[in-house]
């Protein structure tokens, strides 16, 4: 794949430039230009090894990368084995701490063979950003440390909290964005992707590449996971956390159980590679979340094992009872008494076909899908 003849088709190019994308600049209007130009484009993804799992939030830059190999460009993958040294403050309230050379081998040790689960081995090259960082002395630092402002930094939000909360902003935090900024530099790219939690490090990349090398650098900023009931980012640490590497009956009790109902669809849109028209999105709930999850499966373990996880999945979900009052259901579902389980309707606590349902007394249905709480849900038969 990698190599491949560059491919300009307005419509391609409108999808990868819409379907993940928060921002794009200088603009999707110059991007759309330089794509239609047939040359293909070196773009990278930068990921510090904080953590030993990838998870979806993680996804939505890489299928991006995949559409990217697809019309035929260069995606890089740039390992931050030296930035994870540092510690990215974005979005951080408290100093991050800082990980040892050892710790960052052992969580880069299996990162690849994660990737490879959505990017094609031939698709994409690899780099480490220790391998130029590394070679930087205090001079070059000074250098590249002059053509930043202190006020640029300090616009940052999460700075700005700090400092109104007293809590201390270490030198060394300001530094990161300018380490982040020189992997461009070192590389020549000619454009870079994050989250859009990176907008800030990877404008400052972008100045310094104009600047240094006078290339003029797009930068694309996806989307991120983020629930619109509480704005909080799906994440190891916010929550929600669904791993590549999870076991396929896990990621259908995660799909189940972390995302919000609110959620289902820009989870398919961020972290699929579904025909979002191709979706009956008159389903309830329930059953768009079994969807995704076979999806998601499908993606990270192949179509056999979701099939298989799918039919394990209904098959543990049924439940005799039909004609049953909804309150002795749920009872014998939850291995409760019937007070506790009338307790669960008053409490709104439980869904029938994706509606919350508090009337305890009328008899459920064949088919019927019945929602405990954050238990899994239970088809009735």
């Amino acid at each position: 794949m990698y190599g491949m003849k560059v491919i300009t088709d307005e419509n391609k190019i409108g999808e990868l430039l819409s379907r993940r994308l928060e921002n794009v600049f200088p603009s999707k209007e110059e991007a759309m230009k330089r794509f239609q130009e047939g040359k293909p484009l070196r773009v990278y993804l930068g990921i510090d090894a904080t953590g030993t799992e990838i998870h979806i939030g993680h996804t939505i830059p890489l299928l991006f990368l995949k559409q990217l190999a697809e019309l035929g460009h260069k995606p890089i993958l740039l390992i931050g084995d030296f930035t994870t040294r540092i510690g990215d403050p974005t979005d951080k309230e408290a100093t991050r701490k800082a990980l040892s050379e050892k710790e960052i081998k052992e969580n880069m040790r299996g990162y690849l063979e994660q990737v490879y689960k959505i990017l094609p081995k031939d698709s994409f090259t690899v780099d480490y950003n220790s391998r130029w960082l590394d070679k930087l002395n205090f001079g070059d630092l000074l250098g590249l440390a002059s053509k930043v402002t202190v006020q640029q930094m300090l616009q940052r939000d999460m700075f700005q909290e700090r400092i109104k909360k007293q809590k201390p902003i270490y030198l060394h935090e300001f530094l990161y964005p300018l380490a982040q900024g020189y992997d461009s530099v070192a590389m020549e790219v000619d454009g870079e992707l994050g989250g859009n939690d990176q907008t800030f490090n990877m404008l400052i990349g972008r100045d310094l590449e104009k600047e240094i090398l006078g290339k003029d650098k797009l930068v694309f900023a996806t989307r991120l996971l983020v629930d619109a009931a509480s704005g909080k980012k799906m994440s190891k640490s916010e929550g929600g956390f669904i791993a590549i590497n999870d076991k396929p009956k896990d990621i259908f009790e995660k799909v189940s159980n972390t995302i919000p109902d609110g959620m289902i669809r820009t989870v398919f849109e961020l972290c699929t590679e579904v025909d979002l028209e191709k979706i009956d999105w008159n389903k309830n709930p329930v059953e768009l979340k079994e969807d995704l999850a076979f999806e998601l499966v499908k993606m990270y373990h192949g179509e056999k094992e979701a099939e298989k996880a799918k039919n394990d999945w209904r098959k543990e979900d049924e439940m005799e009872g039909s004609g049953k009052r909804r309150v002795e259901f749920v009872a014998q579902a939850s291995g409760s008494s019937l007070s506790a389980a009338k307790e669960l309707f008053n409490q709104n606590a439980i869904e029938i076909n994706g509606e919350k349902v508090t009337d305890w007394n009328p008899p459920v249905n064949k088919g019927e899908i019945v929602n405990i709480g954050k238990k899994r849900p239970i088809k009735v038969k």
